[in-house]
């Protein structure tokens, strides 16, 4: 570089230890300053997503309530005994009630 008429002086082992200490911790103060963001962030993505996961478990939910429901009417389980197992419903006096004394 240019002295102009000086000495140039020579850079010692303390200064550039103590440039290196100061962008460290420079370095460091910014990581800390902007991770909370870039956590937030990350969590603000995390919980979009759960919550569309959590309305498609409710639809689905909803869905298999349902089915439940449906499996458990006594026309349903009627009508695919019918149709699926060949069940006949019997004939008027084949049926014989005996009832209590």
């Amino acid at each position: 570089m240019f002295t102009y008429g000086r000495e140039k002086e020579r850079i010692g082992a303390k200064n550039i230890a103590c440039l290196a200490v100061s962008m460290i911790m420079c370095l460091l103060a910014m990581l800390i300053y902007i991770y909370p963001s870039i956590r937030a962030t990350s969590l603000m993505y995390e919980y979009s997503t759960l919550l569309g996961e959590l309305e498609e478990l409710k639809e689905l939910n909803k869905k298999m309530k349902l089915e439940v429901s449906t499996l458990r009417s006594y026309d349903f389980t009627e009508k695919r005994a019918m149709n699926d197992l060949g069940y006949v419903l019997p004939a008027p006096g084949q049926v014989v009630i005996i009832a209590k004394k």
